[in-house]
């Protein structure tokens, strides 16, 4: 890991801790929501130095290099990453979560970038990639891409499908290839459209399902969500059904708290 890296990691760190500072008479003191630590320093630069590198303890073994962030669910389970579908981040975030060894399942409107990104940066191309999506041409601007001896199949939906049968969907397609000894990968790109049209509470049960359907197949899932589409409080709340919830920049995953 490099220093940049990680001094980007302490950094962001401690902006979601910097209110556990405190003042105490002529001292700086911080007190961790971690564990129970707690230090005072009478110079405040170096209350935040050790502050810093105290949280970075308690997340280093989870950004090593080579670290493969589904290992800390058991390669099952859900996973929110908070960045747009359309950024770095998100791309890298595919790219390490999308195995050779998978069926993949794209749930995306940006179908070309999709199966462009994994042509073009995965080391091989998954047993069966299945996109599932609501483009009236899904395979347009493709044509630069030589898929013809890729396993590919292309599950088209109405514009107009509610999630009831997005959910029913993707669902059938998990049991069409959740065969044994196979891993099941599905990336859902549209959260934040989906945020941006449905009512809170449809949606929540929407995700409350279809994560559970995941879970209960041994499959691995990673859900992408602008948070600059939405507030706070509702990222919060939609963050409850996952089993982790990461933010993705160029070079480096973060686990949210």
């Amino acid at each position: 890991m490099t220093g940049a890296t990680q001094d980007a990691v302490q950094s962001h760190l401690f902006d979601h801790e910097r209110d556990a500072l405190y003042r105490e008479g002529y001292q700086i003191g911080w007190s961790c929501s971690r564990c129970e630590s707690a230090t005072l320093k009478h110079d405040k630069e170096e209350a935040v130095r050790t502050f810093k590198r105290h949280l970075f303890d308690h997340v280093k073994g989870r950004v090593e290099k080579g670290t493969h962030v589904a290992d800390e669910i058991g390669r099952t389970g859900n996973v929110l990453v908070l960045s747009s579908p359309t950024s770095t981040g998100a791309n890298n975030a595919h790219v390490h979560f999308i195995d050779s060894d998978d069926v993949a399942i794209l749930v995306t409107t940006s179908v070309a970038e999709r199966l462009r990104l994994l042509a073009e940066r995965g080391s091989d191309w998954p047993v069966r990639t299945i996109v599932v999506t609501t483009a009236e041409q899904p395979l347009a601007s493709t044509d630069d891409l030589d898929l013809r001896d890729v396993p590919l199949e292309i599950v088209q939906l109405d514009p107009g499908i509610g999630l009831d049968g997005i959910g029913e969907t993707i669902s059938r397609v998990i049991a069409e290839h959740n065969d044994p000894g196979t891993d099941v990968t599905l990336a859902f790109d549209v959260l934040s459209e989906l945020l941006a049209k449905s009512d809170l509470e449809t949606l929540f049960k929407f995700l409350h399902l279809l994560t559970a359907r995941i879970e209960s197949a041994d499959a691995f899932s990673h859900f992408y969500c602008d948070p600059e589409t939405k507030s706070t409080p509702t990222i919060n709340l939609i963050s409850e059904l996952f089993d982790l919830c990461l933010s993705a920049s160029d070079d480096r995953f973060v686990r949210e708290p």
